[in-house]
């Protein structure tokens, strides 16, 4: 909560008390309102519409290797944004495979990356929910003899829609809170939402009162979509398609659906890889400064993590499942905005960076690693407690010889997801940072500010080999201990 009360103190240092406000209330601020609200729910609904025959298909019958398609399902979510918007950027701009009039930016270049972004996620969801229809329900409407729709409408639908309506809520969220993909794709003020405005009125502009303002509309139209997901079932990304014994291969359209995920999810990068080894290699006079700070970044952000999430499973907390929810769609930025006005008020705005980069890196990766932790702790605590209460161990003996080497594999499986999300982030790190502060992500879009898209795709894929890395260490043995 201090965290949110710092933000809100900071934002209230500088709104205009005294009047003011229609200067920034303008036709402006309405335009930005209604292309923020419209790319998300368009951004949202497309995402969906295309996960559903997706799920639909792979939930048809399990298949050999579905619980490997489900972690790579899970994988595509998490990887940095940055990568997906320069793919997107190479694959339609000049000299890209699908080359268009205007480029990548605009209403297709946003839409696309956003679906790419957010569809494995919702795969992985609806599919989880259609295998988890009972088999008997197949072989009771069978004798029943009912018709293939009356199949899909009282079979299949029910859970479908269940969780339809929550995944439509938050992808809206993740929408609505969008910067990279905006700051990169959005290509001019007509293609700008409420996070890219704020960064322009705050380290362009330097319009104080402008981006105090806007990051409370901001602000207060997410805290309801937040509320609104809170009535609705929790969606935990790290739930898997149950494993079966006997499964065969995939049947032909379950290989088509496989295929055309692939192409969609690997074509981005695979533009991005071809971009990066058809030009000569030029390394930038500050890759390593930008190596060594998104590293330490990562590091220190996925250690608070990860430790503010035991932190909590360790109380066993109930009340906090809306603020795990509403993290991952929560305006960090505007939080980071109220921060780094208050470091302004204080004169510590320099040496605030860092520790305010970290800080927000580690909240943004709260959601995806507090659930898996949570589970795990719970589990070992049902089945342990008796045993520790007979023996008698102290609190810290209990954590030392019990919870810990059982913990100790999604504990591993969670720092590497969290490093994963802090080494892909452009979005903090660009707005508190310093102009002597660089990071990989930071290092990336200066080259693509430049018109250097190749330099640019050569450091992606350095990030991208980092991020593998880290995922593969993180997966080698803590991935089944996380689900």
């Amino acid at each position: 909560m201090w965290t949110v009360a710092g933000g809100l103190v900071g934002l209230a240092l500088y709104l205009p008390w005294g009047g003011d406000w229609l200067r920034i209330l303008d036709g402006w601020l309405l335009q930005v309102l209604a292309f923020s609200v419209s790319q998300a729910l368009l951004s949202a609904g497309l995402s969906l519409l295309l996960a559903v025959p997706c799920a639909l298909s792979l939930a048809a019958q399990p298949f050999r290797g579905a619980s490997l398609v489900a972690t790579l399902l899970n994988l595509a979510f998490i990887m940095p944004v940055l990568a997906v918007a320069l793919g997107v950027a190479l694959l339609f701009g000049p000299g890209g495979w699908l080359e268009r009039e205007g480029g990548a930016y605009g209403w297709t270049g946003i839409l696309v990356a956003h679906v790419l972004l957010n569809l494995p996620f919702a795969v992985r969801v609806f599919w989880w929910r259609l295998a988890q229809i009972p088999p008997h329900h197949a072989r009771l409407a069978q004798l029943m003899g009912l018709t293939p729709w009356a199949c899909w409408r009282w079979i299949r639908l029910p859970p479908l829609w269940a969780a339809a309506r929550s995944l439509f809520v938050l992808i809206t969220l993740l929408c609505f809170s969008s910067f990279t993909v905006i700051l990169v794709l959005g290509g001019g003020p007509k293609f700008t939402n409420l996070e890219v405005a704020i960064y322009q009125a705050l380290r362009l502009d330097f319009d104080l009162q402008a981006a105090g303002i806007m990051a409370l509309i901001h602000a207060a139209l997410a805290s309801g979509l937040i509320l609104v997901a809170g009535r609705m079932q929790t969606l935990a990304g790290e739930q898997a398609p149950p494993v079966t014994l006997h499964a065969k291969w995939p049947r032909a359209h379950q290989w088509l659906t496989l295929g055309l995920l692939t192409l969609a999810l690997l074509m981005p990068h695979a533009a991005l890889l071809e971009r990066a080894l058809r030009a000569d290699w030029v390394i930038p006079a500050r890759l390593s400064e930008a190596l060594m700070t998104s590293l330490s970044i990562a590091v220190t952000s996925a250690l608070l993590a990860v430790s503010v999430a035991v932190a909590r499973a360790l109380r066993r907390a109930e009340g906090g499942r809306l603020a795990d929810y509403g993290l991952l769609g929560l305006p960090v930025m505007v939080l980071a905005t109220g921060w780094y006005l208050l470091a302004l008020k204080t004169g510590w705005v320099r040496q605030a960076g860092w520790p305010l980069v970290v800080l927000f890196n580690a909240l943004m990766a709260l959601p995806l690693i507090f659930q898996p932790l949570r589970n795990r702790l719970e589990a070992v605590y049902q089945r342990d407690q008796r045993t520790v209460q007979l023996l008698g161990l102290t609190r810290w003996a209990t954590i030392r010889w019990i919870y810990g080497p059982q913990l100790w594999p999604v504990l591993r499986w969670a720092l590497g997801m969290a490093a994963v999300l802090s080494l892909g982030d452009l979005g903090i790190a660009a707005l508190v940072g310093s102009t002597d502060f660089v990071t990989l992500p930071l290092l990336i879009y200066q080259a693509m500010g430049s018109y250097r898209m190749a330099t640019a795709a050569q450091i992606m894929l350095i990030l991208l080999t980092l991020c593998a890395v880290t995922l593969w260490l993180a997966e080698r043995r803590g991935m089944h201990a996380a689900r």
